[in-house]
């Protein structure tokens, strides 16, 4: 009940949390947030009391784990391509896909730092030394569940004018949106200008488009931070630089959705679009199962180039529900998925 009213609850959706639930317990499985769970329930669900209750189920299953974000993703496949290509040894140390803060999916590492605010002075060791070990470390706890709660339910209406005053704007979300849409709107409109490019190679035009667009920036970023360290840095030649780009899970899989979306004059694009494919392009790419809508279920299924990633794709919250449940216990979980949260229970 919600206030008073029922809640409708859809078919197989209280058998997949009941699944969900078991998984977790047994540690078979985890359900990480990303950070478009992380945008759309906290600036994108009006009332603070629906955000309230969705927070509250989000919070169960991933005890705040989170995929690392887009951006950070691009990062490493671009700084893996180019080691590749320059036959030079990995730049990058490996990352955890998952991490424990909402602050994770934007790449950065939650936490806390204490110092004066006169001098700058690091303070935490003199706090450490005043509470007592134990009672610091409880007090981190307290301190950082607060934060990540906060941060996934946003904030409550009387709150907001106070987080104004300090920089608070959620609405930034909606107009980078807007701006990404507005891409493919542009896209849809030379298409319909050019009706019979739907038929040919459309997805060698959506994939030049999604690189130089997503991720053309973060690429000419890295190469002037190889000529800063003195690597090789040249442009790669133009096979070099399809395979580069091709060999990146999360760049083919926007790609393959995107394509299938242009190929239909009659699609409607929304801004759920474009965060629907942000999400996917990351969990398809690198997740072993996903529940999704039948419009990008199908456009992830009937792409042949996508059935090397193997994630499983249920036709429902039962079908999800049936695949969760026949997970096996593993003898050491940690071997498998290693818990954020493993070292500080």
């Amino acid at each position: 009940m919600d206030s008073g009213r029922p809640i409708t609850v859809l078919p197989g959706y209280t058998d997949l949390l009941a699944a969900a639930r078991r998984a977790k317990a047994d540690r078979r499985a985890m359900f990480p947030l990303s950070a478009v769970h992380f945008m759309e329930v906290a600036h994108s669900v009006p009332s603070p009391r629906q955000r309230g209750h969705v927070a509250d189920v989000m919070e169960e299953l991933s005890d705040f784990t989170y995929l690392l974000g887009r951006p950070s993703i691009v990062e490493m496949e671009i700084a893996a391509g180019l080691d590749k290509v320059y036959g030079t040894p990995p730049r990058y140390a490996l990352m955890p896909l998952l991490g424990d803060s909402a602050l994770w999916a934007f790449g950065r590492s939650g936490g806390f730092r204490f110092f004066n605010e006169i001098t700058g002075e690091d303070t935490e060791a003199q706090l450490r030394e005043e509470l007592g070990d134990e009672a610091f470390e409880n007090q981190l706890v307290e301190m950082r569940y607060f934060m990540e709660r906060k941060l996934l339910e946003g904030p409550q209406d009387s709150e907001i004018a106070d987080l104004r005053a300090c920089g608070y704007a959620p609405e930034t979300f909606q107009v980078s949106a807007q701006s990404r849409l507005a891409f493919e709107l542009e896209t849809s409109a030379t298409l319909e200008k050019y009706p019979s490019w739907r038929r040919g190679r459309l997805r060698d035009l959506i994939f030049a488009r999604e690189v130089t667009h997503e991720g053309m920036t973060a690429f000419i970023h890295h190469l002037q931070q190889r000529e800063e360290d003195g690597l090789p840095h040249e442009l790669p030649k133009d096979t070099e630089m399809v395979a580069l780009w091709a060999a990146m899970p999360h760049i083919q899989v926007a790609t393959t959705m995107k394509t299938r979306y242009h190929r239909n004059p009659g699609h409607r694009w929304k801004t759920n679009h474009i965060a629907d494919i942000d999400a996917l392009a990351v969990a398809y790419a690198y997740c072993d199962a996903l529940l999704t809508d039948a419009e990008a279920r199908t456009a992830l299924s009937s792409a042949p180039e996508l059935r090397g990633f193997g994630a499983h794709l249920p036709l429902n919250a039962a079908e999800m529900a049936g695949w969760i449940d026949k997970l096996p216990n593993l003898a050491s979980p940690d071997d498998h998925v290693l818990h954020p949260l493993r070292g500080s229970a």
